[in-house]
């Protein structure tokens, strides 16, 4: 099966000063130099899809908009239809988990008048999915911004998209061909990925794309 007209979306949230640090201080020493974390930050829901020609443009709107069909419907007229027609010539197809927002009979529906072609997509099978490593590299980005405001967490989501190149693109989607039959190995179930070309075991498949840091191929 060949890639090169798939195009991967995914919807995601992201929270202002959220991380997964923790800090152990020992019983009776002072702990006034620590900050507090707001119990429930603001967030921001993100949709966005690559291809191995780019990146769609960004959808960004508050954390507790739900995500029903007419809203994900709406968002993809507004960014899939026109890159596809720009990238692809409208030859793209739409790869899409199963989320009932993305099989609703409205959705397939609309997707029916457009024309839209997509591909059928196992369930929960994120292993395969290459814009999963997207994120998973865009909130290793974010965590080292120290954002405090939905405005600076904003402006970081949209710069790092903005750096989301055409190759790089490639490299992540390239990776779903050694990872297919690592999946099929596993009878369908978790991989630890090994990419055959190269050496050394790792969480994810970051090191397919100019990755920063070993740490932040290792926190995903």
């Amino acid at each position: 099966y060949e890639f090169c007209k798939d195009l991967r979306i995914l919807d995601f949230k992201f929270a202002v000063g959220c991380s997964t640090s923790y800090c152990y201080v020992e019983a009776g020493k002072d702990i006034k130099r620590l900050r507090s974390r707001a119990k429930h930050p603001a967030k921001l829901h993100v949709w966005g899809g690559i291809s191995t020609r780019g990146t769609t443009d960004l959808a960004i709107f508050k954390g507790t908009v739900r995500m029903d069909s007419k809203l994900y419907c709406e968002i993809l007229e507004t960014c899939y239809l026109d890159f596809s027609q720009r990238a692809f010539n409208g030859f793209a197809k739409l790869v899409q988990d199963n989320a009932p927002a993305h099989k609703s009979a409205y959705t397939t529906r609309r997707l029916s008048q457009w024309s839209v072609r997509t591909v059928e997509w196992p369930a929960e099978s994120p292993d395969l999915n290459p814009i999963e490593l997207v994120w998973g590299s865009m909130k290793a980005y974010i965590r080292r911004q120290h954002l405090r405001t939905t405005e600076e967490l904003e402006n970081a989501i949209r710069t790092y998209w903005s750096q989301l190149t055409p190759e790089i693109c490639q490299k992540y989607i390239s990776g779903i061909q050694w990872r297919m039959p690592l999946v099929v190995s596993a009878r369908g179930g978790n991989i630890i990925e090994r990419n055959p070309n190269k050496k050394g075991i790792q969480v994810s498949a970051i090191e397919e794309t100019d990755s920063e840091s070993e740490e932040d191929d290792n926190w995903f």
